[in-house]
């Protein structure tokens, strides 16, 4: 469950400093979302780490293999279809939802329940931000992903 931690806290940085830099904030608050996410991973440090067995590792770097190979070519293809039809504002409300969907397949296959969670909030916010002012998509994306992950 360490690894799972890390890159959850990775990519909720990486989400933080994406609202930031897109949504033309201060680059010094890119701070925040760092600090968060290495406060978070110092506390994950002194928790427990899965069950020990050699095959739930190897089941488990598939099945996140397999999701984040999807996960990639949807976002790929989405950018560029959204870039071309000239919606660039709408590329990170749909890097959500597509990361969210990502989330199912994970919660059910490794099984981890909180993803459904996870996932159902990342559709929900990446969904939901379609509908702001586009100069506000990328501030509310990034910065309600990086609070769900």
């Amino acid at each position: 469950m360490r690894g799972g931690i890390w890159v959850l806290n990775v990519m909720a940085a990486i989400w933080g400093i994406a609202a930031i830099m897109v949504g033309r904030l201060p680059a010094s608050l890119a701070v925040v979302p760092i600090l968060v996410s290495a406060v978070i991973l110092f506390w994950a440090r002194r928790q427990p780490v899965g069950t020990g067995n050699p095959a739930e590792g190897d089941h488990v770097g598939r099945v996140v293999g397999i999701a984040t190979g999807v996960e990639g070519i949807a976002i790929f293809i989405a950018a560029n279809v959204l870039i071309n039809l000239h919606l660039p504002t709408l590329v990170m409300p749909a890097i959500a939802i597509i990361v969210g969907l990502h989330f199912i397949p994970l919660a059910r296959w490794i099984p981890v329940p909180l993803y459904y969670r996870t996932g159902a909030g990342l559709v929900a916010i990446g969904g939901a931000a379609c509908f702001f002012p586009p100069e506000h998509r990328a501030i509310a994306t990034g910065v309600a992903a990086a609070l769900i992950l």
